[in-house]
């Protein structure tokens, strides 16, 4: 056996050596990728099924922004109300004063 023989026989063995690292490792990188799109797929899952949990509390909170906003408008309703009512007891007040005084009576006191 000549030595270009010998030469050519160990890069034979060297690149059939480095054919079945290539294979090894290909089929451990298909394994992970394989792996990680399992993951991916049940990470995508649950990321659809957070989002529709936030619409949902959206919706909800939609409902009380809107409930929030009725009891405000109530509350300035009933406000303006008693500003009203407070006025009109204030005239009152000033003419049951003025009816007692031309009664002959004296202002009534407590105020």
């Amino acid at each position: 056996m000549s030595v270009y023989d010998k030469r050519l026989d160990a890069l034979e063995k060297d690149a059939a050596v480095i054919k079945r690292d290539i294979i090894y490792k290909l089929d451990d990188t298909n394994s992970a990728v394989g792996m990680l799109k399992g993951i991916i797929g049940s990470q995508g899952r649950d990321i659809k099924f957070l989002i529709n949990q936030v619409k949902g509390v959206d919706i909800r909170l939609e409902g009380l922004d809107q409930e929030v906003r009725t009891i405000k408008e109530q509350q300035n309703v009933q406000g303006q109300d008693i500003k009203d009512i407070t006025r009109r007891l204030d005239v009152f007040d000033n003419k049951l004063d003025q009816i007692l005084q031309l009664l002959g009576s004296q202002p009534r006191t407590g105020k």
